[in-house]
């Protein structure tokens, strides 16, 4: 008998309704699920994902969430504060006359 059979077995012939009776609703086990969205795109669009994916050892699933994560995240101006301080940090090192001091 597999491993799966028992497992089926147990199943069959085990009374669930008194685990379930001293169980325990979890309600924010995850702030903010992940979902499954159905999206259609042209074949060639889709290749070039995956050619992409591949370059950077991820599924295309995960590239294409990246992408939208960083496109929200423009959108919404995030991170742009730090960016602004680094690019200003590097103007004052880079024109700053060194020879004057």
């Amino acid at each position: 008998m597999t491993r799966l059979d028992q497992i089926a077995a147990h199943a069959e012939a085990h009374d669930f309704a008194t685990d379930m009776e001293s169980a325990a609703w979890e309600d924010e086990t995850e702030t903010d699920p992940m979902v499954t969205t159905s999206l259609r795109v042209p074949k060639s669009l889709l290749d070039w994902v995956r050619e992409r994916a591949v370059e950077q050892h991820v599924r295309p699933s995960v590239l294409i969430r990246q992408w939208l994560e960083q496109r929200r995240d423009a959108a919404s101006g995030v991170g742009m504060e730090e960016l602004a301080t680094r690019v200003e940090r590097l103007e004052r090192e880079v024109f700053t006359d060194k020879r004057a001091s």
